[in-house]
């Protein structure tokens, strides 16, 4: 097989003339590499060589998405038409162009991709969802077991899915779901009540050594109820103790 001439494609010959890192016998290295008698790439919507893209992100995710959902179907589809023909080469998708069958097959993804810009919408849709659910729970502190409803509610609120062209409004979609923010740290509660607390947030306003906000806390977890900014309030107002700390002139005085 090494002594056999590979033929590059048309395309081949155009990328290699265009690029100063690569040369032609880089293609028929390939080629050899893999058993095959040609070289050529399968083209995306641009008429540019397909990207195969690996886990580090240029531009925007839906960009990076979509080249992720083309690469990895175009792949697939190449597999199904001739087994072993198309490979990963440096990023971009090349295959056997001295075989018919992954002639044929990158021919017919290439002229797909021309007239329309996705090769499985599904798939597609599928990895902007579990993409947006993750930024949800990451970035957001949104539970993992509403984010998937949150990106539901977002498409249906007419908000993007793509983190790097929006932003995003949930606190409505949040609250629909029977979630506040802590009024101290901002994090997510499973509450309907307005201001609510994490217990640990709200021991944050204990003063000095006194134990009424403690114990009103440990109350409050024994029974798995919502502590709220007003608790804290009542807590500290009742207390002979916190009282003139937290009002030294007067509940009413500003």
């Amino acid at each position: 097989m090494n002594n056999v001439e590979i033929s590059l494609s048309d395309d081949a010959h155009l990328y290699f003339g265009q690029n100063f890192r690569y040369g032609e016998w880089d293609g028929e290295d390939c080629a050899r590499d893999n058993d095959w008698s040609g070289f050529g790439f399968v083209l995306g919507s641009g008429g540019d060589p397909l990207p195969i893209p690996g886990d580090y992100l240029t531009g925007h995710q839906c960009a990076h998405l979509a080249d992720v959902s083309n690469g990895q179907a175009a792949m697939r589809l190449m597999e199904e038409a001739a087994p072993g023909k198309a490979a990963e080469w440096n990023g971009l998708l090349a295959y056997d162009y001295g075989d018919s069958a992954a002639r044929e097959a990158a021919t017919r993804i290439g002229d797909s991709l021309a007239g329309y810009p996705l090769l499985d919408d599904e798939d597609l849709s599928e990895r902007e969802s579990e993409n947006a659910a993750r930024a949800l729970v990451d970035s957001c502190d949104v539970p993992e077991d509403v984010a998937a409803d949150v990106v539901s509610a977002l498409s249906d609120d007419g908000q993007g899915l793509c983190t790097d062209c929006h932003g995003w409004d949930i606190d409505h979609i949040m609250s629909n779901l029977g979630y506040r923010e802590c009024a101290e740290c901002d994090k997510w509660l499973a509450t309907t009540f307005d201001e609510p607390l994490h217990y640990d947030c709200a021991e944050y306003y204990a003063e000095g050594d006194c134990e009424c906000i403690s114990v009103m806390v440990d109350g409050y977890r024994h029974g798995n109820h919502t502590v709220t900014m007003s608790d804290v309030r009542e807590t500290l107002r009742g207390c002979e103790h916190c009282y003139p700390i937290v009002h030294p002139y007067g509940k009413n005085v500003a």
